[in-house]
């Protein structure tokens, strides 16, 4: 059978640092090419041309939107930059890869999502977790009652802050800018465990959180965070902080049931753009404790790339972890917790005008 023909790639915006660790896995891959990228930033046009000298790299995002040689677009540019782009190149017809969380705010996720389904075109919300064999594996347990009804599922995800992780002066440029980012640390790392909650347990009928004020000097968002999910007979626990120090505990989730507790394990990458340890699972009940070894993903689901790209060649959906719908409930919870955060009190979803 011969190989399918790799697909022109172009990249709106370099300044989401996830950028280059996605654009290493599209060159291993043979699944499409990069040809074209698109950033206003110098540094990060020189740092894409040091890499790849052949790619036609444009200042304006517009020059690329132009371009009629290609066949998607990744798109890394601040979160609601990216949700503008993202649209934008749906609206043309183009398939769309966006780094996570989907936007800055909830309009905007569904102003993409909606771009995505008038124009028929594949939208896909690249979480980097959900290349994770543990992580992935963990999900599948719980949901298929390995330890029984779920009670409660806990996710914490932090780091000391952008700067101290290591993140390029262009992405803590907008990161620590609520606007661009569309908070702080509740909208970098919320997320990771809201997705978590919509997978196994729905959408959340209300969101509680508190933010206290920021422990450092001059930020003007969120450097720590809780969000509560409640559900009729369970509830999510969501942390967030920018001030962790370490990388201890290492837990990717744990899901507490009613005949168990599972919890995924996950070493985390020490600086930005460094790769997380191997994970496992391991599996509690009244009688014993055990570690479960998690199966590899298919080949098509080892990286973002490789699995929305391996979906536009072959016209299936993507996973549902990184689906357009998916992705915009997570914004829907996010920005309930920045709302019950700024009122102290419970926000009911869906929210209103939702």
């Amino acid at each position: 059978m011969p190989a399918m023909a790799r697909l022109n790639v172009g990249v709106l915006g370099l300044s989401h640092d996830h950028v280059w660790g996605n654009l290493a896995a599209l060159r291993a891959g043979d699944h499409g090419r990069l040809v074209a990228a698109a950033e206003p930033d110098s540094r990060l046009r020189e740092r894409l041309r040091s890499l790849d000298g052949g790619v036609a790299v444009h200042e304006s995002f517009d020059a690329l939107l132009e371009r009629r040689d290609l066949d998607a677009v990744f798109v890394f540019s601040d979160n609601r930059a990216s949700a503008e782009l993202g649209a934008r190149a749906l609206g043309r017809g183009l398939p769309v890869m966006l780094e996570k969380p989907m936007a800055a705010d909830l309009s905007g996720a569904r102003a993409l999502l909606r771009s995505a389904r008038a124009a028929n075109a594949l939208l896909m919300i690249n979480w980097p977790t959900a290349w994770r064999p543990a992580l992935r594996h963990g999900l599948t347990l719980a949901g298929d009652g390995a330890v029984g009804a779920p009670i409660q599922l806990s996710h914490r995800g932090g780091h000391a802050g952008p700067r101290e992780f290591g993140c390029s002066p262009q992405f803590c440029e907008w990161l620590y800018d609520p606007r661009r980012n569309g908070g702080g640390a509740l909208v970098d790392y919320c997320g990771y465990g809201a997705v978590l909650c919509r997978l196994l347990l729905g959408r959340p009928h209300a969101v509680t959180a508190v933010t206290p004020p920021p422990r450092k000097p001059g930020l003007a968002a969120e450097d720590n965070a809780v969000v509560v999910l409640s559900y009729p007979s369970a509830l999510g626990l969501l942390e967030a902080s920018w001030t962790q120090i370490g990388g201890e505990p290492a837990f990717a989730m744990i899901v507490y049931g009613e005949r168990g507790t599972l919890i995924v394990h996950q070493p985390r990458a020490p600086r930005e753009g460094e790769r997380a340890g191997a994970g496992r699972v391991q599996l509690v009940t009244p009688d014993d404790s055990r570690f479960v070894e998690p199966p590899p993903l298919p080949a098509d689901e080892r990286d973002g790339p490789t699995h929305f790209l391996a979906c536009v060649s072959s016209g299936r959906a993507v996973t549902d972890f990184c689906s357009g719908g998916v992705g915009c409930d997570v914004q829907e919870i996010l920005e309930a917790g920045l709302r019950a955060s700024a009122t102290g009190r419970q926000v009911e979803l869906p929210p209103s005008g939702g």
